[in-house]
């Protein structure tokens, strides 16, 4: 920033650096005053254009110490003044036409660096081209958010739009330091090749601004709502990383995946995530006054309701044929019922009602030997799973599969919300059906999937052996969701923390590991095999020299960190009443999520992601940033029993474990 200038709220919430012959040329937003604004979060300056303009050359000069003016050119001839100025705490932009002729769709585009800060923009409300209508919510994550509203409202919309790049090869698999970003980041990756995404923020106006006019955007700061259940206290210290909880997509995919719920403002929406994004809204769904996360919900099921959902009842994962996910169908029924639930909203239930009951039949009918439990498409057998296949699991990488506990705890929270949906649309005989079919499943699974160390294991495979890896969030699952009684799932999930003590493990400020017992090669993703017939040397191949001993915690997904898939641990933990682990854990994370550890941007390489972790605390994700690795932060809510009860009353409906 030498030779620039500054324009800061009084409270340096947001920071702008201004330079004569560029214009802006750093915006730095810190929501909790910690020193965040300092850092840039810009890949160039910005720019306005209009219809016809080609570039607009601007020249700027400082008016004040508070105000700048830059007087603009487009190549058409039209001309526009644009000021930028410290009003209040806002930061105000205005645009006055100074030619002859009307200016036709004004625009501002933010261009931001995905290597800093995913980004990303919430609306008030999405119109029929899938545009985001105003106010919007700007969000940086983990550096701070900005309320941008335009003068008059008329005609304004935005979109996230941008390019998803990276590299053709994977990060060392030692990983990065997770608090590495941009261009340290490249460096420590150490890949030449690779190339940065590009993302802007882009705000535009259909009204045509005639001559001698003024259009104006100001950016607010906003203090967060502080929901009910939640010590205020604690509220200020993940108010900041809870947001993380939501990326819409960009229009990098195509313009009908526009703010449809995703993996990360320039990644993809996911099915089989929707769940992750709509548990939050059960505690806190309107960050700040006009903003409300759900109309971004109810977009994101109807998309995947109108899109995904097979005659048969099947969805796919990612709205293409990745037809091996068969938990895909249960999440996207948690995510409804979430909805539903939140807002009362009986016309949506009404019209949705029949696909969500074909959603929820396909899974009883995946029960192929009838014994209650739904069985994956993949057998689960050792040395079966290979690229391009996936496993019927979140993490896709290790071969759940056939009598798969993930997925059938995801079915027995399925049936129970359809259940309830059922019974509010008038349907009692629908609701006791699926309540029936739960109960048998939660039966079978306590016979089939408890395993003798006294956890449950990972799955049971079409060959009848029990793959048990003791997943933490396997068994948190059971436990939180009712598998079984308290007593008894205090039991287990001591058996459990006693476990994770004994490996060795000191990272707990990011979490726990995914699995305490190392997992055999045979049950993790083979290579493809190549067109010559022999294995494809690629990113699937097992490294050579490393061997199961090694691997565990430095291989994805074997014994390495996932902060998803600590929620249903810290969860279970609370409801075993084993609230001393449960703390100790939440508390180190925390600390973490106020530091900005769990993400680095959009990097799309693998190993250098900041959302899943080997054992020792290196990235060993892809994407960088997901939002479901905020969900642990609801546990902050969930230590309460009467927020417990919020998120587990359906399963509370069907009866003593």
């Amino acid at each position: 920033m030498d030779g620039a200038s500054v324009l800061a709220d009084p409270r340096r919430r947001w920071h702008l650096a201004l330079d004569p012959a560029r214009g802006i040329v750093h915006l730095g937003l810190d929501s909790e005053g910690t020193g965040r604004e300092a850092t840039n979060l810009l890949a160039g300056p910005p720019t306005i254009t209009w219809d016809g303009a080609g570039e607009v050359r601007v020249h700027w000069r400082a008016e004040s110490d508070m105000l700048w003016r830059g007087d603009g050119v487009g190549t058409d001839g039209g001309e526009a003044a644009w000021t930028i100025a410290r009003d209040g705490d806002d930061l105000a932009m205005r645009f006055e036409n100074r030619g002859a002729e009307d200016l036709v769709g004004l625009a501002l585009a933010l261009p931001f660096d995905p290597l800093m800060a995913a980004a990303t923009l919430i609306p008030s409300a999405i119109d029929e081209s899938r545009c985001g209508r105003p106010p919007w919510l700007l969000v940086a994550p983990d550096f701070g958010h900005l309320l941008v509203q335009p003068e008059p409202t008329d005609g304004w919309h935005a979109i996230a739009s941008g390019i998803r790049r990276g590299s053709p090869r994977n990060a060392p698999r030692t990983g990065v330091d997770p608090r590495l970003r941009g261009r340290a980041w490249m460096e420590a990756s150490g890949l030449p090749d690779y190339v940065p995404s590009t993302l802007r923020l882009v705000f535009s106006c259909a009204q045509p601004l005639a001559p001698g006019r003024t259009l104006a955007i100001r950016f607010r700061p906003a203090e967060l709502t502080t929901p009910e259940g939640i010590d205020p206290a604690v509220w200020r210290r993940i108010r900041r990383p809870w947001l993380n909880h939501w990326q819409p997509c960009g229009d990098w995919a195509g313009r009908d995946l526009a703010f449809v719920l995703a993996n990360n403002v320039l990644s993809d929406p996911a099915a089989c995530s929707l769940w992750f994004y709509a548990e939050p809204m059960l505690f806190s769904h309107e960050p700040v006054p006009g903003i409300d996360v759900r109309r971004l919900l109810r977009h994101t099921l109807d998309h995947w309701l109108d899109q995904a959902v097979s005659y048969h009842g099947h969805v796919n994962a990612f709205g293409r044929m990745f037809d091996l996910y068969v938990f895909t169908g249960a999440a996207l029924l948690v995510a409804a019922w979430v909805y539903w639930v939140t807002t009362g909203d009986g016309d949506w239930l009404a019209g949705r009602i029949g696909t969500l009951h074909r959603m929820a039949d396909y899974l009883l009918r995946r029960d192929v030997d009838g014994d209650g439990l739904v069985e994956s498409h993949g057998s689960g057998n050792a040395g079966t799973l290979r690229d391009p296949d996936r496993a019927d699991v979140w993490f896709e990488m290790m071969n759940f599969g056939h009598k798969n506990a993930w997925t059938n705890l995801l079915a027995w929270r399925a049936f129970l919300c359809v259940a309830d949906m059922l019974e509010a649309h008038g349907e009692p005989g629908g609701a006791a059906w699926y309540r029936s079919n739960a109960a048998r499943l939660r039966d079978s699974f306590r016979r089939r999937v408890l395993g003798p160390n006294g956890w449950f294991a990972s799955w049971v495979s079409l060959d009848g052996d029990m793959h048990d890896y003791c997943h933490t969030f396997i068994n948190g699952m059971a436990v939180a969701w009712g598998m079984v009684g308290p007593m008894e799932g205090r039991a287990i999930l001591s058996r459990v923390a006693e476990r994770s003590r004994a490996i060795g493990f000191d990272q707990w400020h990011l979490g726990v590991p995914a699995n305490l017992l190392p997992c055999r090669k045979a049950d993790m993703i083979g290579p493809r095999i190549g067109i010559d017939g022999s294995p494809a040397r690629d990113d699937f191949a097992w490294p050579d020299g490393m061997t199961e001993e090694t691997a565990f915690g430095y291989r994805y997904p074997n014994g390495t960190i996932h902060p998803t898939l600590v929620w249903p641990y810290l969860l279970g933990l609370q409801v075993a009443g084993l609230d001393g682990e449960a703390n100790r854990i939440l508390d180190a994370m925390i600390g973490s999520a106020e530091e900005g550890l769990f993400q680095n941007g959009a990097v799309n390489c693998g190993y250098g992601g900041a959302e899943h972790f080997t054992i020792d605390g290196h990235t060993c994700g892809y994407e960088g940033y997901l939002p479901e690795s905020y969900n642990f932060l609801m546990a902050a809510f969930t230590r309460e029993p009467a927020m417990r009860a919020r998120l587990l009353a359906p399963m509370a409906r069907v009866g003593d474990a």
